[in-house]
């Protein structure tokens, strides 16, 4: 373990350069509970906490549409770049007040993208028929933030009750679905605990992978936070098959850890520019 910490931190010395492919800059972002963690730790405001973080190489945050201190976190002047949320396709009107207050959140605050969660499946009930119904509310939502210029992603989730932490359907999603797009989060298979290859899933969805979430897990306890690149979860060939396919998106660090919030940030930061030269 500690040759591989010496080795990741020498990556972050001599990944020195900001930039990416063709000289661009690796876009990164963090949660907002990110930023209040910093805030909190570092006895700041959001604000101050945001200026860290940019130090940091941070730009931009992720959080809920319905995050009441969304407002505050935008005039941070860190950029809102995801939004996610759980619309409820199985709900009695098939998700469509949710789906609506969700596109109009992302108009609202001019964020491009938004990530849906879906429901979990039905406690004892029929997976097939629950699919179908999501998969209708779900090509609705889509339609309509289409229609307002914005594009919609699912991911792997890592809840065990979700079609989405399932390999199978989420291809069934992406297949069924055309214009939507794939949200990688690294770490939810391998946290999902089923053995399915989240690399397998880069290459199913190349050329519609819509944002990237990079967080790692122990070898000895899927459930255990890792500081990226430490654990087991494959994050370089994910971050090196991603930015080698043309991928210039955003990179979320999803999960800070130690003592240190901030100095994991910049770390974690460095491990990702370097995996992208």
């Amino acid at each position: 373990m500690k040759k591989q910490m010496l080795s990741l931190l020498l990556a972050v010395v001599t990944a020195g350069c900001f930039t990416c492919k063709h000289s661009e800059p690796v876009k990164l972002s963090v949660f907002s509970g990110t930023v209040e963690r910093v805030a909190k730790e570092k006895g700041v405001s959001l604000d101050q906490s945001a200026a860290l973080l940019k130090d940091a190489g941070v730009s931009g945050f992720d959080t809920h549409y319905k995050d009441a201190k969304l407002p505050e976190f935008v005039k941070t002047g860190l950029k809102p770049i995801n939004l996610y949320g759980w619309p409820k396709f199985l709900g009695p009107d098939g998700g469509a007040k949710d789906s609506a207050e969700f596109v109009a959140a992302a108009v609202k605050y001019g964020v491009p993208r938004i990530m849906v969660i879906p429901d979990n499946f039905s406690k004892d009930g029929d997976q097939e028929a629950d699919y179908v119904r999501i998969l209708e509310g779900l090509r609705k939502l889509v339609a309509k933030a289409n229609a307002a210029g914005i594009a919609v992603t699912v991911e792997d989730f890592g809840g065990t009750e979700n079609p989405c932490s399932y390999a199978k359907y989420l291809k069934r999603f992406l297949t069924d679905i055309p214009e939507l797009g794939f949200a990688i989060d690294s770490g939810n298979l391998y946290y999902a605990g089923r053995g399915e290859d989240i690399v397998d899933m880069a290459h199913f969805a190349e050329g519609r992978i819509r944002h990237v979430h990079l967080k790692d897990q122990t070898k000895e306890d899927n459930r255990k936070y890792a500081t990226l690149g430490a654990g087991a979860v494959p994050n370089e060939a994910v971050v090196r098959h991603v930015h080698t396919s043309g991928y210039g998106g955003w990179y979320t660090l999803e999960n800070p850890v130690g003592d240190d919030i901030l100095a994991d940030v910049r770390r974690q930061a460095g491990v990702v520019r370097s995996w992208c030269k």
